[in-house]
This record gives C-alpha cells, structure tokens and sequence, in this order.
C-alpha cells in the first residue's frame, strides 16, 4: 500500500509534507505524482515530481515519484489503483472568490472515483 500526493506544480509543498506525514503515521511509501500533457515526456513530470519533494522534504524515506502524461483526474485514479493507495492527497484550487469551498474539476472528479480515502489539503492564506 501506499499514499499518493498529486501535485500541480513544484511549489505545492503542503501536499507533499501531508502525504509524509500520511506515510510515515501508516508505515507506508510515498509517492509523489505529477501529471502533465502529452504533449510532454514522463521524464519532465518525474522532475516536477522530484522538485516538489526537494523543496518540501528535508530527508524523505520511503518516497518515490511518478510521473505521468494525459488528463489529470483519470491519470491520477489510475495510479492510485496500480500502487495500491490508500489515501490520494490533494490540494484543491478554489475556482472563484466566492468559492472557496469549491474544488476544481480535478480534484472535484478524483474525490467521486477514487476507491481510496482523498484528502485535501488546503492553501495558506497569507
């Protein structure tokens, strides 16, 4: 078993230091996903990947990256089903001011599919 963080951009270092904290509570891997188009490589997602859990992760244990090319949502389930996962973390976009408490598409398609507990990790508000 695993937990999956999908991660949007290198910056996104909450998700990634709430998926540790996940993996390490449950004594499982971590991996770290990024999706990008296909119009780009896996290598390219792998390196956002990579990024995310440099600039998030003093001295990870047990963290992997994945990366992957196509439409997020179903990229990011499909992982979640190969790796066993049993918590997918995100961190949703708020889609308008006045809609704080909504997610974007992504995260919205990937809380009603996915066959594993999702958490959402939200942004700061500085």
């Amino acid at each position: 078993m695993s937990i999956l963080a999908a991660v949007d951009d290198p910056e996104n270092t909450d998700v990634v230091q709430r998926g540790y904290e996940l993996a390490q509570a449950f004594g499982e891997e971590l991996v770290v996903l990024h999706v990008l188009p296909e119009t780009e490589t896996r290598e390219e997602a792998e390196e956002v990947a990579n990024n995310a859990i440099r600039l998030a992760l003093d001295d990870p244990e047990n963290v992997s990256v994945a990366g992957a090319l196509g439409d997020p949502a179903p990229r990011i389930l499909s992982e979640a089903d190969r790796r066993d996962a049993s918590y997918i973390v995100l961190g949703p976009h708020k889609q308008t001011p006045i809609g704080k408490a909504l997610m974007g598409s992504v995260s919205q398609l990937v809380l009603l599919n996915a066959d594993c507990t999702v958490a959402f990790v939200a942004e700061d508000e500085e």
